[in-house]
């Protein structure tokens, strides 16, 4: 993905400033959604490469934010990071493509990740 699209959603500044500063070096746009109803107004106008879910972002209601990405047919893949993002894996969808990143975050393993999509 050579100048992709990326949605960084989380609930703080904090957690989506983070990732964005260990993306902001390389050549990606980057999009901060600090809710999920921003990250669908972004989703609803412009066309993404990849979505990061910060684990603080991951709730009970985050069903309703999968069943719109299925509504309006986006299938970009998406990257969990944060604490415990392998066990929050499993409450999002199966059929969806889904890799994780817990901290300590592995910067290059994730690039590697980014540039195979």
């Amino acid at each position: 993905m050579e100048r992709g699209r990326i949605l960084i959603l989380g609930q703080t500044k904090e957690n989506t400033y983070e990732i964005r500063n260990l993306l902001d070096s390389h050549r990606y746009e980057l999009e901060i959604a600090l809710s999920r109803d921003v990250g669908k107004m972004i989703l609803n106008q412009r066309k993404m490469n990849l979505i990061i879910l910060h684990t603080e972002a991951i709730d009970a209601e985050m069903d309703e934010f999968f069943d719109f990405l299925e509504e309006r047919g986006i299938e970009a893949p998406i990257f969990v990071l944060g604490e415990e993002a392998k066990r929050l894996r499993e409450a999002l969808p199966e059929s969806t493509e889904i890799a994780c990143f817990e901290k300590p975050y592995a910067v290059q393993e994730m690039l590697t990740s980014i540039a195979a999509l």
